[in-house]
């Protein structure tokens, strides 16, 4: 693979702390153990980014392999992970038909360009009873303001670019069943401990691919209603809290 540049490169410095880091990772792991058989066979994880999710799953004595297109990215997993982590493309998987035990995606089909293509890859990669759990867009809770005014800037994303802020469940297990898998859909309970500044920061950051396809004289009436109601709240880290669907693949 050339070695590009990938927009997500120049964020896996912050990634970590915009997005909880091992511990928020520790708890999709969780998760994610609950719903895989216990065969002996490795776990892809499809995305590892940092490796926050595939540290979790280790110490829940799984083999992990990890794939990420961004180096940087890859770097920092390899950093927790050792030397478990490649380097390839999503859409286009580097494996034999058969041979991935199972595959696990936590946010990441909204930041690829052709998200049913993964399902397809995913689906000839896992042998006849592989699963491959996704976990796809969170939804913040009433009492998490922080979280509101965030999903508040995001509808005027989506309204402004026509592109959704994640990938809805319904969308995943169609495709799914397009592919030739069985889908079943969860909703998970989350939290974790974040500031009005480390919000902030994801936003000076382009945190979410979708703003990173708009310039500064577009982004800023939408940033800025944002930015202002989060530095009127309490400037101290709270607890956050959301709900996240999960959806388990199934190849017959």
């Amino acid at each position: 693979m050339a070695t590009t540049q990938h927009e997500f490169d120049d964020l896996a410095a912050a990634y970590d702390k915009t997005r909880g880091g091992e511990e928020r990772g520790d708890d999709y792991a969780a998760d994610v153990d609950a719903e895989l058989p216990r065969d002996g066979g490795p776990i892809l994880e499809i995305g590892v980014g940092t490796g926050g999710v595939a540290l979790g799953l280790r110490r829940r004595a799984r083999r992990v392999i990890g794939l990420d297109i961004s180096a940087p990215m890859l770097a920092r997993a390899g950093g927790r992970l050792g030397p478990v982590v490649i380097r390839g493309d999503a859409g286009a998987l580097p494996f034999a038909p058969g041979s991935v035990a199972h595959a696990v995606s936590v946010w990441v089909l909204h930041a690829v360009p052709d998200p049913a293509r993964v399902l397809r890859e995913v689906a000839q990669a896992l042998p006849p009873g592989g699963r491959y759990v996704v976990c796809t867009a969170q939804h913040p809770l009433p009492d998490d303001p922080a979280g509101q005014i965030l999903e508040t800037m995001r509808a005027r994303l989506d309204a402004l670019t026509g592109v959704t802020r994640g990938v809805e469940p319904e969308t995943v297990v169609r495709w799914g069943e397009e592919a030739g898998l069985r889908a079943t859909v969860h909703q998970l309970a989350r939290s974790w401990r974040s500031s009005p500044a480390d919000e902030l920061r994801s936003i000076e950051l382009r945190i979410w691919p979708v703003m990173r396809t708009l310039d500064d004289r577009e982004l800023e009436p939408i940033t800025t209603p944002a930015i202002e109601a989060l530095l009127r709240l309490p400037q101290t880290e709270t607890t956050r809290r959301a709900t996240a669907d999960m959806i388990v693949l199934t190849k017959p």
